[in-house]
This record gives structure tokens, C-alpha cells and sequence, in this order.
């Protein structure tokens, strides 16, 4: 059996494309004719047929012109080709759903206004890096006059620095931009400074206040999952032994007035640096992440029910 030859307008009907469209590709030099009949009209093969098969298939796949031209010519692999294809679809799906989060974090505001739709699109788009650079400028600033040591630095700027996920949620959206606002907050830093500074002597032993609070923290957590509440015996000296653990690495007295700066320091912890704790956490999607702030919680209450006078 002879191999199967079409003219132009049956090559259309077999392929449901347009006359004019096969003649495009062809004038491209897409699809060029195998023959011309004796009348000079274009003559096209099973091959040239399953070329245009395969021309649909990346044109509806969103493939350019020149890179099926080099496809074709064999500059390029089909799999370079479709590798391609997929980055710029992922990049443009990642994209669409970034705006969708960031109409639906808008439409939650009660009387969104362009300001507002600018502001969260703005946001959105402020990259990892951007936004890395943004918390490494803020520890800076917190951290100028303050003794602290490179190594608590470090670990500052890397527990507080916020990630936005390539598919982002709307709450996601509105705490990424949450947290950018908190950082850019002068008012914010002031207070961090000044707590900062008290904190950061050179008399504070660093690795051993680290050692104290996760073993405290250690204790306080058993403490709460064995049902003790924080007046009982055993909280009571998970408390004294914090107070003097931590006043023996800052160099103080466990005494009342350390004990009323542990209170204030729990107070601003608690509010504005916590909610940046729960930014973060909705962030990297942590469904615990209250957990933190009930531990320290119970503590501060096992703290108040210490009997008084300290020594």
C-alpha cells in the first residue's frame, strides 16, 4: 500500500484546522508542503500531517512560533521544548493564584479601596530576599548599643524572618503584609531597642540564659500535659528555679524587683512581638502555633503565686 498524500483543503478536514491557518505555518516554513501537484498546488504527507498534529498541540500548550521552528529544525529537544513550556506555566499559575489570594484577602476588609488592593499587590510581590533584608536592617537597629553577641544575632535574624509561600493563602497575604508594616514600625523598633538594651549587658551569659529558658520551657510543657496547675508544688519550683536561672545569668538578684522586670518583659513579649510570633506561624503554616504562648503563660502564673518576700 502506497503511502498517503493530501491536498491542503483535505489536510484541513482530516486535522480540523483552517486552510488558512496550514497555510501560515507553511508560509512560516512550519509545515512546508513534501510536493506541489502539476497545478502547483501544495500536496502534504502522513508526516507532514502528524507535524501539524504535534504544531496544534504546542500551540494550545501556550509554545511560541520559534521555538517550534527550532523544535522542527532539531535545534531544540522536545523535551527542552516542553520543559520550557512548563517553567513559564508555572510561573504564570503561581502567579494567578497570587492575585487570587490578594483579591480575597482585600474583599475581607469591610469597605476595601484602591488603596487597599495596591497595598496587599505591592506586598505580594515583595520578594524573600526583600523581605530578609528588611528584618536584617530592623535587628540592626534593635540591636545598636546592646552587648548582643553574633551568635544570638544570627539566630534572631533567622527565627524572625518571614517566608511567603509560592501559593499563598489570603490570611497569608494580609500577614505578610502585616509583618512587612511591623518591621518598617519606628515606633516598634524604639521598643525593641529599649528592651534590647536592658537585656544586653555585658554581664549576660548568653548560653546560659538559652539553657535555662528551653529547660524551663521543658518542665512548664510536661508540667501542663500532667494537668498541674501553676499554684501546685511542682510549678512553684519550676518558677523559683527559672527566677534563679535567669537572674544568675543576667548577672541580678532573684529578688522582687527582678521578678516585676520578668513580669514587664512578659507583658511586652505578649503583646506586639507576639502577635508577630503568630504572623510568622501563619506563615510557615504551623497549626500549633499557640502553644508557645500558653507554655510561658502558665509560667508567668506560676511566677505570680511565688511566695512573697523573695530573698
Amino acid at each position: 500500500m502506497g503511502a498517503k498524500f493530501y491536498t491542503i483543503g483535505e489536510l484541513a478536514r482530516l486535522s480540523g484546522q483552517s486552510v488558512r491557518r496550514i497555510r501560515y505555518y507553511s508560509d512560516k516554513g512550519l509545515l512546508p508542503p513534501s510536493d506541489r501537484s502539476a497545478g502547483n498546488y501544495r500536496i502534504y504527507s502522513e508526516t507532514d500531517a502528524a507535524r501539524l498534529d504535534l504544531i496544534r498541540a504546542l500551540r494550545e500548550a501556550g509554545v511560541g512560533l520559534a521555538a517550534i521552528g527550532k523544535l522542527i529544525g532539531r535545534r531544540l529537544s522536545l523535551a527542552e521544548v516542553l520543559q520550557a513550556r512548563l517553567a513559564i506555566l508555572e510561573t504564570e499559575i503561581a502567579a494567578r493564584r497570587r492575585m487570587a489570594a490578594v483579591l480575597r484577602a482585600t474583599l475581607r476588609l469591610p469597605n476595601p479601596a484602591d488603596a487597599d488592593l495596591r497595598r496587599f499587590w505591592t506586598m505580594a510581590n515583595r520578594s524573600n530576599k526583600d523581605m530578609h533584608a528588611l528584618v536584617e536592617r530592623f535587628v540592626e537597629r534593635i540591636a545598636e548599643g546592646a552587648a548582643m553577641d553574633e551568635e544570638w544575632r544570627r539566630r534572631m535574624i533567622e527565627t524572625s524572618v518571614p517566608d511567603l509561600p509560592d501559593d499563598p493563602t489570603p490570611d497569608q497575604i494580609a500577614a505578610w503584609t502585616e509583618l512587612a508594616d511591623m518591621l518598617e514600625d519606628e515606633d516598634f523598633a524604639r521598643e525593641l531597642k529599649t528592651a534590647m538594651a536592658t537585656f544586653w549587658t555585658h554581664a549576660f551569659d548568653p548560653a546560659a540564659y538559652r539553657d535555662a529558658a528551653l529547660r524551663t520551657y521543658e518542665a512548664a510543657q510536661a508540667a501542663i500535659e500532667q494537668g498541674l496547675s501553676p499554684q501546685a508544688a511542682e510549678a512553684q519550683a519550676i518558677a523559683a528555679a527559672w527566677l534563679d536561672d535567669s537572674a544568675r545569668a543576667m548577672a541580678r538578684e532573684p529578688d522582687r524587683t527582678f521578678l516585676d522586670w520578668q513580669f514587664a518583659q512578659y507583658e511586652k513579649q505578649s503583646g506586639r512581638m507576639g502577635r508577630y510570633r503568630h504572623l510568622l506561624a501563619i506563615l510557615r503554616g504551623e497549626n500549633d502555633s499557640a502553644e508557645p504562648d500558653r507554655v510561658w503563660a502558665w509560667l508567668n502564673d506560676a511566677l505570680r503565686a511565688l511566695p512573697v518576700p523573695l530573698k
